[in-house]
């Protein structure tokens, strides 16, 4: 049962699908950076780890920027949270980190994304983060925007010449 996140991690990576690319961050220069870089068949995810103590855990506020500016850039992070007086992992969007911070696991319950044992958090991340990229990448929001500068559209510029 971890109670630290290198032992968090150590359990997490043994679960691991055999193709994954994996990488701890071990980063003193990037603040806030998160812990994990995955790329599971495809998918990547950025998980930041934690560890419950008395039912909570703090997030600094360089995590919670980083989380945040990925997020509002479309980009897709987590927070793996682990209660060790349950044994239970639970998932959390990186856009909740504000949220998330000094907040108690028992009233965050709802808000994660999935909840459940070490062994199927790897498969539970995958998803989530594929369901995550999906949403982020719906066609309807790559299309370009309007531009309106009051000179008209590029196609009556050019039709008036």
């Amino acid at each position: 049962m971890p109670r630290t996140e290198r032992q968090l991690w150590n359990s997490l990576r043994q679960k691991l699908p055999k193709k994954t690319h994996c990488q701890r961050i071990e980063n003193r220069a990037g603040e806030g950076m998160p812990d994990v870089y995955l790329c599971m068949d495809g998918v990547p995810v950025w998980a930041e780890l934690k560890i419950t103590k008395n039912d909570r855990f703090t997030i600094s506020k360089s995590q919670i920027a980083w989380h945040l500016g990925h997020t509002r850039c479309g980009g897709v992070s987590f927070f793996l949270v682990h209660d060790p007086s349950t044994r239970l992992v639970f998932l959390f969007d990186g856009g909740l980190a504000a949220q998330l911070h000094g907040s108690r696991l028992s009233v965050l319950r709802p808000a994660a994304r999935w909840y459940g044992d070490i062994g199927a958090a790897p498969c539970a991340l995958r998803l989530a983060a594929h369901e995550s990229w999906i949403a982020a990448l719906d066609p309807a929001s790559c299309a370009p925007a309007p531009c309106d500068d009051g000179a008209g559209s590029a196609n009556e510029n050019r039709d008036g010449l």
